[in-house]
């Protein structure tokens, strides 16, 4: 069954309009699997409620994997567990009181999926009883940084990334360490990258297809980083603009926001290679089945 995606709902977010946005508004999108067609709109709020998880003043992307209220919403009707995962952008420019928010959450581990050399130059600060563990998901020790000039190349690129997480190997079985560690895990984790929305992004996405999220709710939970970080991404485009002009500024905006279709890319290769998501994991990933049960039993409410 094929499920076209063109409005949103699902976790609550700060909204703020982001310049250039009419620029970059995105077309409806094919996603395969799903119960039943839904409309969701990428530049969207998808605010239902107050947002009820802690706020981190120095990692705006900071949230509940499971959003607010009593949870995102699962095909069958249950919810996401709230408390189990947190996602994140990086942590380096936390304030005294966001660790002492962090803290308060009794985090068990920290699993910081960015490369050694941008770990390196920006550490995440120690929080107390969480073990932090560097599983670099790219598996380089330096992201390549290939000359990206115009926003089609941008665009291009991280859709490329997403078909990434697919079809490279070491990238497959770097996402089977975290998703095993989390499921191993006896207490909430973090999981985070540089800016929250594309590594951080993929696992996430991965964790809510598997406690059996449908595609609507999975998309909608992905684009909301656009809405966490709308003030952060409006001050770059801004900073941007000013220094270098109008075209820079919208290629920057292309980099610092997540698209549709670049979520769709690595959906589209799953499905090429493996048939879908399940057997991406099952075969792609390596997720044995007592994994996936383990995975399931910690992010579906009770």
């Amino acid at each position: 069954m094929v499920l076209v995606l063109a409005g949103c709902s699902g976790t609550s977010a700060p909204s703020a309009p982001v310049p250039g946005a009419s620029e970059t508004a995105q077309p409806s999108l094919s996603v395969s699997a799903g119960p039943s067609a839904a409309s969701v709109s990428p530049t969207s709020s998808p605010a239902s409620t107050a947002p009820d998880t802690v706020r981190l003043a120095g990692a705006p992307n900071f949230r509940d994997l499971a959003g607010d209220g009593a949870g995102l919403q699962l095909a069958d009707g249950r919810h996401l567990a709230r408390g189990v995962v947190y996602r994140s952008g990086k942590l380096s420019n936390l304030t005294a009181a966001d660790l002492k928010a962090l803290r308060s959450l009794g985090l068990v581990a920290i699993f910081d999926l960015r490369t050694p050399d941008v770990a390196r130059r920006s550490p995440d600060p120690a929080v107390a009883g969480a073990d932090y563990q560097l599983i670099n998901l790219f598996g380089v020790q330096t992201a390549p940084s290939p000359r990206i000039r115009t926003v089609a190349d941008a665009r291009a690129r991280l859709r490329e990334l997403n078909v990434e997480f697919v079809t490279d190997p070491e990238q497959r079985r770097r996402l089977r360490d975290v998703l095993e560690q989390i499921a191993a895990a006896p207490g909430p984790v973090l999981i985070h990258c540089t800016e929250g929305k594309d590594r951080t992004g993929w696992v996430s996405a991965m964790l809510a297809h598997l406690a059996g999220a449908d595609d609507q709710v999975v998309l909608s939970s992905y684009l909301a980083s656009n809405q966490y970080r709308a003030a952060e991404v409006k001050a770059g485009y801004a900073a941007r603009k000013k220094a270098d002009g109008q075209a820079a500024a919208e290629l920057y905006l292309a980099q610092a926001r997540v698209e549709p279709q670049y979520l769709q890319a690595g959906l589209e290769a799953a499905q090429s290679r493996y048939g879908g998501l399940d057997g991406y994991l099952r075969d792609g990933v390596g997720l044995t089945a007592a994994t996936i049960e383990k995975l399931r039993a910690k992010l579906i409410s009770t």
